[in-house]
């Protein structure tokens, strides 16, 4: 049985649909597990699976050929997207959770109310993804595979390998990361730092495929992982402050909305209606907001400390760049060498003895 080419070996196009293959596969084994109200991690898989695809098909579009039309693209972004809010309410409800011990005292009133909306927020998205989302998939993964398989069949499939290819993405998305990490000069520059998140993680999803073949890029997937994790922190807890502040407006009109239905009721008749469930109150939800400024000024921080300046990024992606170096002379034919030469084989030529005329004579003389 013949063995497979190593991946980075391989034509591009063959290479990118055996990966992009893989992770339909892992997105139609997560979405199954949706059902399941104990998998906590099910949503997060999918996502993940969906989210390395469309990395995958953007980095290589040129050479699918846009087997994959734009349209499916759109699609396969749209159904990703449906679950971030999901997602998001996940994550702060956990970090909410996690803060709590932190807050003492001031985690109330509106802290509660403010933890049973977003529960409410993570179901009815779980509801929606068990339903329309998967649904949405299992139409966009069938069309999908139809688009992949015509991508091989397609003529001179045996085109440049994954390495060329890769080697160019690598370059890149490093240099938007180097640009973007140095841009951030302060926690307010939310674009920059979301940016440096989205160029690490395609930086991560386009090697991590190829760390078998590669096993010396292995420290340097850690290191985007590490870089990502902080980013992603610190992304995550913006988030929450920009929603800290619709929460507020909302919690300071559904109370503003009580008072008022306290002012009109007929109290004589007991007509007024007893509220159920947490109170809306801003004063919790200032304090949780502080504490999430006080979190995400620290791990801006640490941005700066581990990462700015010239000392571990500028390390990463001078190593990412020489590593883009190296998969492009792994690529390319091994140059002509001259035949070696070899010595004390060949007997000399013997030359003919020089004359030379003797001066008044007309006879050579040999010299």
């Amino acid at each position: 049985m013949t063995e497979r080419a190593p991946l980075l070996d391989r034509p591009v196009r063959r290479a990118v649909v055996d990966v992009a293959l893989t992770l339909l596969d892992a997105a139609r084994t997560a979405s199954g597990r949706l059902d399941d109200p104990d998998d906590t991690e099910a949503l997060h898989d999918f996502r993940v699976a969906l989210r390395r695809l469309r990395t995958l098909l953007r980095a290589f579009r040129a050479q699918l050929d846009d087997a994959v039309s734009k349209k499916l693209q759109r699609r396969l972004r749209d159904v990703t997207r449906s679950t971030s809010r999901t997602r998001d309410a996940e994550v702060q409800l956990a970090w909410i959770n996690d803060q709590r011990p932190a807050l003492g005292k001031r985690a109330g009133p509106g802290v509660p109310w403010l933890v049973a909306r977003l529960t409410e927020h993570r179901d009815k998205g779980y509801a929606k993804a068990r339903s329309d989302g998967v649904a949405q998939f299992r139409r966009l993964d069938r069309r999908l595979r139809r688009a992949l398989s015509t991508a091989l069949l397609a003529p001179a499939v045996d085109g440049p390998t994954l390495a060329v290819a890769t080697a160019q993405t690598i370059r890149e998305q490093t240099a938007t990361l180097e640009h973007e990490v140095r841009a951030a000069h302060s926690p307010r520059d939310v674009e920059a730092i979301h940016g440096a998140r989205i160029a690490g993680k395609r930086l991560r999803y386009v090697l991590e495929p190829i760390v078998s073949d590669a096993p010396e890029i292995a420290p340097l997937v850690k290191q985007l992982r590490q870089i990502q994790d902080l980013l992603g922190e610190l992304h995550d807890v913006q988030v929450l402050l920009a929603d800290l502040g619709n929460a507020v407006a909302e919690a300071a009109a559904e109370h503003a909305r009580g008072l008022h239905e306290a002012a009109v009721a007929d109290a004589a008749k007991g007509q007024r209606k007893r509220r159920t469930g947490p109170r809306a109150g801003s004063a919790g939800l200032l304090a949780l907001a502080r504490h999430a400024r006080t979190t995400q000024d620290e791990l801006f921080h640490r941005l700066e400390t581990e990462w700015g300046g010239s000392g571990q990024l500028a390390s990463l992606t001078g190593a990412l760049n020489a590593f883009a170096d190296a998969l492009v002379a792994r690529a390319a034919p091994p140059s002509p060498q001259s035949p070696p030469i070899r010595h004390g084989t060949r007997r000399a030529r013997q030359l003919p003895p020089r004359r030379r005329v003797v001066p008044g004579t007309s006879s050579p003389e040999v010299a």
